[in-house]
């Protein structure tokens, strides 16, 4: 990184501050932004931070440290949500996660997803969701690098999963089963 910090022990460091000061230090050169965008960092910081639980409510997301020597609920940090949340999502908003990025529906049935540590969103269109209770899956692919979103989209006789890839930015037909043994509870 420099001639009087190595690599490593920025890491070290960068890699015990808070989500909020990482997405601040990201402004600081482009070294360090590359190195705090990689998905090595990410793992890194993800393995040696505390356990924390991201909840909604009283109209916000808020980031719970599991760990922390105070009791959970009376220590919440509330998220800056990167859009409106007031007209985007509400009580039956579902939040899923893979190393530090989020994926929430929003009311529309469109997706967003949310990376804390670097604050930068995407917004994932509907593949044809039109229901508060289909099934959804968020992962981290490692054959091809790439995040993946899946869901299940009901025709009359048969479901076919949807996929989103994030490097062709779009959704693609993956399996069709037909006549499904599942059913959907509505939530209530």
């Amino acid at each position: 990184m420099s001639e009087y910090l190595s690599e490593e022990l920025a890491i070290e460091i960068l890699t015990r501050l808070t989500i909020k000061d990482l997405a601040r230090f990201r402004c600081v050169c482009k070294t360090w932004r590359d190195v705090i965008n990689s998905r090595g960092f990410a793992k890194r910081y993800r393995d040696i931070s505390p356990v924390k639980f991201v909840t909604f409510y009283d109209k916000g997301f808020y980031l719970l440290d599991v760990e922390d020597k105070y009791p959970v609920i009376e220590t919440p940090r509330k998220l800056d949500f990167p859009l409106d949340h007031q007209s985007m999502i509400d009580e039956s908003t579902c939040v899923l996660h893979c190393d530090g990025t989020l994926c929430v529906t929003l009311k529309n049935h469109t997706l967003l997803v949310w990376n804390l540590s670097t604050t930068r969103f995407k917004i994932v269109p509907n593949p044809g969701i039109y229901r508060d209770s289909n099934i959804l899956g968020f992962g981290y692919d490692p054959v091809s690098n790439d995040y993946r979103i899946v869901t299940f989209i009901d025709q009359s006789d048969s479901s076919t999963a949807q996929v989103f890839e994030f490097r062709t930015g779009s959704w693609r037909d993956s399996v069709r089963i037909p006549c499904p043994d599942w059913y959907y509870r509505e939530r209530i």
